[in-house]
C-alpha cells in the first residue's frame, strides 16, 4: 500500500502503466491488452523472476529508480496497484 500522504504524479503513473502494459505484453508473449484491474500472478502468469524483470525494465524505459526496500508483494496484485506504488515510490535516476 501506498503511504496515506504520498502523492501521486498522474503523468509519472500513466507513463509507468504504459511501460509495464509493453513489457508484460513480452515478457508473457501476450497479444491481448494489459489492463491495470489485472492480476499480476493469476491472470497474466507473472512470477516473482520475471517481477523483477518487470520492474528492471520500467526503470530502464522510464528513467527512475524504484524503492523496492518499500515493496510488498502481497499488497500488490494488479496491475493498476503496481503502478500507483512505483509513482509514489521512485525517484529520478
Amino acid at each position: 500500500m501506498t503511504a496515506p500522504d504520498a502523492q501521486v504524479d498522474v503523468a509519472l503513473r500513466q507513463r509507468v502503466v504504459e511501460a509495464m502494459s509493453e513489457v508484460i505484453k513480452r515478457l508473457v508473449q501476450r497479444d491481448e491488452p494489459v489492463t491495470e484491474d489485472m492480476d499480476m500472478a493469476d491472470e497474466l502468469g507473472i512470477s516473482s523472476s520475471l517481477g523483477l524483470e518487470l520492474l528492471l525494465e520500467v526503470e530502464e524505459r522510464t528513467g527512475i529508480q524504484i524503492d523496492v526496500e518499500a515493496l510488498r508483494p502481497d499488497e500488490l496484485r494488479t496491475v493498476g496497484q503496481l503502478a500507483t506504488f512505483i509513482a509514489t515510490h521512485s525517484r529520478p535516476w
